[in-house]
């Protein structure tokens, strides 16, 4: 498979909305400048063939191989967080009816999920997604033909909203995932895991919830109506209840 690198990807992409032009510009330029060296890296005579097997690590903040600005922007960016929901501007959750519409409808069974993954896809018969209405499905993460490292599942779950379920094997050789340490704000099972809230102007919420767990990354997100306390609570308990 391609090599992939996802570094801080979910905090990198709510800072995003929040930041000043500035800042997500000193984002982009630092995920850029990560991405070309390890391209070069890569293409050195005599580096090592990219066969080893992917990490997933958290990075406490002051380690984290980041300029001081970018630094300074993930900082405010967790507190806002760890105080509770931000209200971000109008036009960026969208609506049940505009995500619908973006979504894939493809659906595929286990049977082929299992020759496409590197890993059989994680069991969600025990969460209320197991019941929920199945919208569809796509690839993620590192692509190689039909292959690929990932999964995101997407359902409509009556009184929460839209719920997407990702799932990415990080053990996939070439893969480095990263999150930051300080950023990590509850637990899933007992392990440290990351739960964001987001609302807007119009009645519109977004949760996302992310973690790790054995071989594989993990990220809900729900978005419906701005009711992300409850939001938050449904996803946890989904989180809990996923097994592989």
């Amino acid at each position: 498979m391609k090599k992939i690198s996802i570094a801080i990807a979910l905090l990198a992409s709510l800072s995003s909305v929040h930041a000043n032009a500035e800042s997500r510009d000193a984002i982009g330029q630092w995920l850029h400048e990560r991405a070309m060296r390890a391209a070069l890296n890569d293409d050195l005579p005599g580096a090592r063939q990219n066969n080893e097997e992917g990490t997933y690590r958290i990075v406490p903040l002051a380690e984290l191989d980041a300029p001081d600005t970018v630094k300074q922007t993930f900082r405010v960016q967790i507190a806002r967080s760890r105080a509770g929901a931000v209200r971000v501007p109008v036009g960026v959750i969208p609506s049940q009816a505009e995500l619908l519409a973006t979504l894939p409808k493809v659906q595929r069974p286990d049977s082929v999920l299992r020759q496409r993954l590197p890993s059989p896809p994680s069991n969600l018969q025990g969460t209320v997604l197991g019941v929920a209405e199945v919208i569809g499905m796509e690839p993620s993460g590192a692509l190689d033909g039909v292959k690929s490292s990932g999964l995101t599942r997407f359902y409509r779950l009556t009184d929460v909203g839209i719920v997407a379920f990702n799932e990415e094997n990080f053990r996939v050789p070439g893969t480095t995932i990263e999150v930051i340490a300080e950023a990590q704000n509850t637990a899933v099972n007992g392990l440290p895991a990351q739960i964001d809230m987001n609302v807007d102007g119009q009645g519109r919420g977004r949760v996302v919830l992310s973690w790790a767990a054995g071989d594989k990354a993990y990220t809900l997100t729900a978005t419906g109506d701005s009711d992300v306390e409850g939001k938050a609570r449904v996803l946890q308990v989904i989180a809990a209840a996923i097994t592989d």
